[in-house]
Formats: C-alpha cells, sequence, structure tokens
C-alpha cells in the first residue's frame, strides 16, 4: 500500500482521512433499495458496538459468492451478519480484520446466531475463485462476495461503506482506501449497528454471543 509520505499520495489520503479511516459508516445515499419479509426481533444492544437509531434498509443487488453461487438480498434474511468490506490484496488493514474476527469467533460460547460476509471493493482484481482462496485462510464457512462495480458500489454506499482508488505509482500495483468499520445487518437484511476500529476480539466475541435468535 501506497506510504502516506509518497507526495502523490498525500491529497488524496488526506481527503480518506476525513470520510473513512477508522470513522463510522457514512449516510446512505438515496438508493433502490428491496423489502424484507416481517420478522419478530428482541430489541437490540451492542455492549462495545454502536445501534442505528432505525434500522436502514439496503440497496438491491445480486452478487457472486467465492463459490460462483448467486447471491441476493435474501440471503440476508433470516441470521444476523457481520460485514467487512476489503480487498484480498490488502496488506494490512483487511487480513488483520478477518483474523481479529475468526479469534472473536473462537472466543464464543452458545449458539451462533450470524454469519460473516467480505465484500470486495476491487472487483477488477477479486475473482470468485481469489476470494475463495483468501476466505479459506481465515474461515471457510464465511461468505466473499464480488460482481460488478456498479453492484458493488450501490451496496456498499447503502451500507455506508466508503472507497477510493488510489492512482498507482510507478512500479506498483493500485491500492483502495476502504471504511474500517464492521457493519451489523439484521435478520431482516437491514443495516443495524456498526462496530469502529480499532477492534478487540473479546468485545466482538461478548457482542456476538449477546445476540437475540432471529
Amino acid at each position: 500500500m501506497p506510504s502516506l509520505n509518497q507526495a502523490i499520495a498525500v491529497p488524496v489520503l488526506a481527503l480518506m482521512m476525513t470520510l473513512i479511516g477508522c470513522t463510522e459508516p457514512q449516510p446512505a445515499s438515496t438508493l433502490p433499495t428491496v423489502s424484507s419479509p416481517s420478522l419478530a426481533l428482541s430489541p437490540l444492544t451492542l455492549r462495545y458496538g454502536t445501534v442505528l437509531p432505525a434500522p436502514r434498509p439496503l440497496a438491491a443487488f445480486v452478487l457472486t459468492d467465492q463459490h460462483g453461487t448467486a447471491f441476493a438480498n435474501a440471503n440476508f434474511v433470516g441470521q444476523w451478519t457481520v460485514i467487512f468490506s476489503g480487498f484480498t490484496s490488502c496488506p494490512d488493514i483487511c487480513p488483520l480484520t478477518l483474523a481479529l474476527l475468526k479469534s472473536a469467533e473462537e472466543q464464543m460460547r452458545g449458539q451462533r446466531h450470524h454469519q460473516v460476509v467480505f465484500i470486495t471493493v476491487d472487483p477488477e482484481r477479486d475473482t470468485a475463485a481469489s476470494l475463495k482462496q483468501f476466505i479459506n485462510w481465515f474461515e471457510p464457512r464465511w461468505t466473499g462476495l464480488t460482481g460488478a462495480n456498479k453492484e458493488l458500489s450501490s451496496l456498499l454506499a447503502s451500507l455506508g461503506m466508503a472507497q477510493v482508488k488510489l492512482p498507482a505509482l510507478e512500479g506498483e500495483n493500485y491500492s483502495i482506501e476502504h471504511s474500517t468499520a464492521l457493519v451489523l445487518l439484521d435478520p431482516q437484511g437491514r443495516m443495524a449497528g456498526y462496530w469502529k476500529a480499532p477492534l478487540d476480539p473479546a468485545e466482538l466475541a461478548a457482542d456476538f454471543s449477546a445476540l437475540p435468535a432471529p
């Protein structure tokens, strides 16, 4: 990833510190959304995260998971979902965050009511095959999503997850600055809350374990 002291990256990275960095997800734009069947939910509380005042519906989408299977809004219905966005060639924050998520799940006790979904911000390089290899390093049960850039951008915007492609420096590949928060969807497939970096596995495990059964 380009260094912050490389002149070409400074203006862009300065903007990113304002928009994304370790901040909470941004307000969603006005986008097409889908409704989900009504499910009775217990009141949500997150000891270490932030609960939205009202659940936020997502943009309608159809993407592809790491097995080449279609994945749409309906796949978020029926269980809680923890989402992180990133890319497989990310050298630092992505593998670190997924390792923290794995550690959090290993510390959990009792029934799990959530799934973990990794959404790429780099569909040009992140194919289903590369996502599968990347996800398998951490937890094969997790889901990785890729697809058309328009579909991904629309979904990520409705999640408040920003991303900016940085220009490639001479002799290097391009990189991407992206949101570092984890987003929580409720069992109706709506954005319900989030956790900001820095993340702590024990705190995440406590919040995950306290999620009510769908």
